[in-house]
């Protein structure tokens, strides 16, 4: 994985990841570009100072205990304070189908909720698709 990461690509607007199928973007914090998340706050940066937003906040505590105990190497490197989230853009100009926005440090969205989703979204493509396709014969 980390060669993937490490891979140098060309710049590409973000509009190209999806022109014919959702995307799924994942917003971690640290990024090199902030325009995602502010989107999950409406144009502002989520973010939590570390005294009040983790070490007396006992859900991010819970959550880092979770980390932890999964074997997730933590990452102090950065500002620290910036929140993330998570994006499932529908396909063309159909806009977000989903959000999910951190609102304790360490936040994960809930893996039945995005699933189904994920399979929503893939299910109104299919239909959308089949629409197509009977309308050009």
């Amino acid at each position: 994985m980390e060669h993937l990461v490490k891979t140098k690509t060309p710049p590409m607007k973000a509009v190209e990841l999806w022109p014919d199928k959702p995307a799924a973007i994942l917003c971690i914090r640290r990024p090199g570009s902030m325009e995602f998340f502010k989107a999950l706050d409406g144009g502002r940066l989520l973010k939590d100072k570390f005294i009040s937003g983790f070490i007396f906040n006992p859900r991010a505590i819970a959550n880092y205990k979770r980390a932890k105990a999964m074997g997730i190497d933590r990452n102090f490197k950065g500002e620290g304070e910036i929140k993330g989230g998570l994006f499932i853009v529908g396909r063309d100009k159909s806009g977000i189908a989903y959000q999910f926005i951190e609102r304790n440090f360490g936040d994960w969205a809930p893996v039945a909720e995005l699933l189904f989703n994920l399979m929503q979204n893939q299910q109104q493509n299919q239909e959308e698709s089949i629409k197509t396709s009977q309308q050009d014969e």
